[in-house]
């Protein structure tokens, strides 16, 4: 069989990014530290540090010893030598952070969208914000390492946006049309990149096969296993919001009838509840969270009063999460048989307003709908990373992929 020649450019750029990605999690390194996590020769280290130090990505310095002999040499990112941009987009707001090299958050900027969720207005804003940020941080363009987008729906890896249902956005080739605007990198994630920054906080899950789900203004699911983020042939991966649950249900804004996003989702339920407000007495406690030209407020908003109403005894809040905690997790149970995983992470407003009900409905799923249940150990845990969750996995999944480019 004839061997293919190594592509020694693309070798040495994948060396990089292992040693970069050693230094982001472990922080200061020795020589000596780094050949025996990479499982390379001093030679090699050497030779990659000193490429990574010529573009100005790491330092070094002499560090201490009791040792006779020369003092190792410490390796570390260095902090100022690049910055790079989260972006959230979601129905409610465009939420821009802005990061430098370490992966550290320096500024952030949240925009409400209001009604007008066309791409041009998002474009617009972000041509205007990224500047000023840039521009309040005395930074120059030229130090922007690149810039990550992260959008709920199906998300290609060329940037196309195929489906947005929470934007009402369809085939957007939303990575070409910045790429009109901005000098650096471009890239467009789905939503998926959130669990990164759940790793970055928490390193050891990095050695864990994990479940994450998330419920928001969409409803998405992620796999991490071996080491890596699951993405599919075609980019599509994780579309549990669109598993039709109920064949005669509301109509998903992906076209199909009854999918659990539009069941569950944050936006659902605010729907179901408006829907229901002049039928059911019960559900009138909601009233004051809708304008009087009958505009809701934030999904969030109105889930956090779902919770709350249920707590106090309202019947139609109690019937009505109990509905939403019975579709999770039916799905949730699923998903574990597909994908065994060690940790189940709910993440999303929907998720952090109702963890205690559908924690415990996955874990009673588990025990019922999950197979061989008695050999597995499942830990069902929240996400800790917060609000700024998706911009920070944005960041870590550009800290990734834009190296190659500088």
């Amino acid at each position: 069989m004839k061997k293919s020649p190594i592509d020694s450019k693309i070798a040495g750029q994948r060396n990089e990014k292992m040693i970069l990605t050693m230094l982001r999690n472990h922080g200061r390194l020795s020589q000596s530290q780094l050949c025996k996590l990479a499982g390379i020769g001093s030679s090699t280290a050497s030779t990659i540090v000193a490429r990574l130090r010529d573009k100005g990505f790491v330092t070094e310095t002499r560090g201490t010893s009791s040792n006779r002999g020369p003092k190792p040499t410490i390796i570390e990112l260095n902090p100022k030598c690049r910055c790079l941009f989260g972006i959230e987009i979601n129905p409610s707001y465009l939420f821009i952070g802005l990061f430098n090299f370490t992966g550290e958050l320096r500024d952030k900027i949240r925009i409400a969208l209001g009604a007008d969720h066309s791409v041009q207005h998002v474009i617009d804003l972000m041509t205007v914000n990224i500047p000023g940020l840039l521009t309040r941080n005395s930074i120059d363009p030229t130090e922007v390492l690149g810039l990550g987008v992260a959008i709920s729906g199906s998300v290609l890896s060329d940037g196309w946006i195929s489906l947005s249902s929470p934007m009402g956005w369809k085939n957007v080739s939303l990575k070409e049309k910045l790429g009109e605007f901005f000098d650096f990198p471009v890239f467009v994630y789905s939503n998926r990149v959130r669990l990164l920054a759940e790793i970055a906080l928490k390193p050891k899950l990095e050695s864990k096969n994990i479940l994450y789900l998330n419920n928001a203004d969409g409803v998405g699911s992620t796999v991490y296993m071996q080491g890596k983020l699951i993405f599919g042939a075609t980019g599509r991966y994780g579309e549990t919001g669109h598993i039709v649950v109920d064949p005669d249900g509301p109509v998903c804004g992906c076209g199909n009838r009854g999918c659990l996003e539009a069941l569950i989702s944050g936006p659902a339920i605010a729907a179901k509840i408006q829907q229901d407000l002049d039928n059911n007495e019960e559900a009138r406690c909601f009233a004051p969270h809708f304008e009087n030209t009958g505009a809701l407020r934030p999904p969030e908003e109105i889930v956090t009063q779902l919770e709350k109403s249920a707590q106090e005894g309202n019947s139609y809040a109690i019937a009505l999460r109990d509905q939403i905690t019975n579709h999770f997790g039916g799905v949730a149970a699923a998903l574990i048989n597909c994908y065994d995983p060690d940790i189940v992470i709910l993440a999303g407003y929907v998720s952090n307003a109702l963890y205690d009900h559908l924690s415990d409905e996955i874990r009673n799923r588990i025990k019922t709908s999950v197979y061989e249940s008695n050999l597995r150990k499942i830990e069902v845990i929240p996400a800790d990373a917060g609000k700024d969750a998706l911009i920070t996995g944005v960041a870590n999944a550009v800290l990734q992929d834009a190296v190659v480019f500088r």
